[in-house]
This record gives structure tokens, C-alpha cells and sequence, in this order.
């Protein structure tokens, strides 16, 4: 049985200033491509914190594992040290079993667009068994209900 996502208002969303640190770059100077799903967990971490909803506490000491089960971005501007950039991300949907992160990632010059992306992750127990947190943690499932409406 497939579990219903709910879609995000845009309510539920993170925008930091950034810099490039010379250690996310490669040989030819740019930011290395695998270091952007880095800087996607910095921003999802990000907003969970802002919702009061830090992620060690929320999740890891309860005992349930977030498995990124899906990831992909689409890159579309260089990023090179010391460069300003702005890392927006959102909540974009909501499931039973799972949650829809979105980026993207500007440039602070003009505001021009690096790269965007999207993840996707469910909810595991220590076992590695994907479950409904609904069903088990409906006191948490209520808490991120509350911050998309």
C-alpha cells in the first residue's frame, strides 16, 4: 500500500550565506561535484534546527536512522573559492515513510543559479527497517506536520 505525501506550502524552508571553502574544490578549482550533496545535508540539518527539530536529538538518539534512498542534482554554474553563494532548502513533501528535500544553490554576485537538487529519504530503525512514523512516533509525525501547514 502506497503512503500518501503531503506537499509542502513553502513554510518549512532555509536560506544561508555560504562561502566556498578551498578544501570543497578540486584540481581545476571549482567546487568538486560530489561535495553539493554535502552542502545539501549542511542545509537540511540547517532547517531542521530552525524548526526546532535538530536533527541528533529528533532522530539519531530516538533511534531512527534517515536514509537517503534517492539523490540527484542538476549543476549549472562553477562555484570557486571564497566565493558567496546562497543555499536555499525545502521541505517539499512529506510522507508516512518518507521526506522530499529540494536546493538550490545561487550565486550572492547575481543571484544566478549553480546547481539544483533534490533528495529523498526514509525512516529506518536501528535494524535497517524502513516503518511509518506516524505509527510509531506520532508525537514527532505531529511536530512535522505542523511545520508545513
Amino acid at each position: 500500500m502506497k503512503k500518501e505525501m503531503i506537499e509542502a506550502c513553502g513554510s518549512i524552508s532555509n536560506e544561508q550565506v555560504m562561502e566556498v571553502r578551498w578544501g570543497d574544490c578540486d584540481a581545476a578549482g571549482i567546487v568538486y561535484y560530489a561535495k553539493y550533496f554535502d552542502l545539501f545535508t549542511d542545509g537540511r540539518v540547517a532547517l531542521l534546527q530552525q524548526v526546532g527539530l535538530p536533527y541528533q536529538q529528533t532522530f539519531h538518539e530516538q533511534g531512527i536512522v534517515v536514509v537517503a534512498v534517492e539523490a540527484s542534482c542538476r549543476y549549472r554554474k562553477n562555484l570557486k573559492p571564497e566565493e558567496k553563494y546562497i543555499l536555499n532548502t525545502k521541505l517539499a513533501r512529506l510522507g508516512r515513510t518518507r521526506m522530499v528535500f529540494e536546493y538550490v544553490i545561487t550565486k550572492f554576485e547575481d543571484h544566478s543559479i549553480a546547481c539544483e537538487g533534490k533528495t529523498v529519504h526514509t525512516y529506518v530503525d536501528d535494524t535497517g527497517k524502513p516503518f511509518d512514523l506516524k505509527k510509531r512516533r506520532p508525537d514527532l509525525w505531529a511536530k512535522l506536520e505542523e511545520c508545513i501547514k
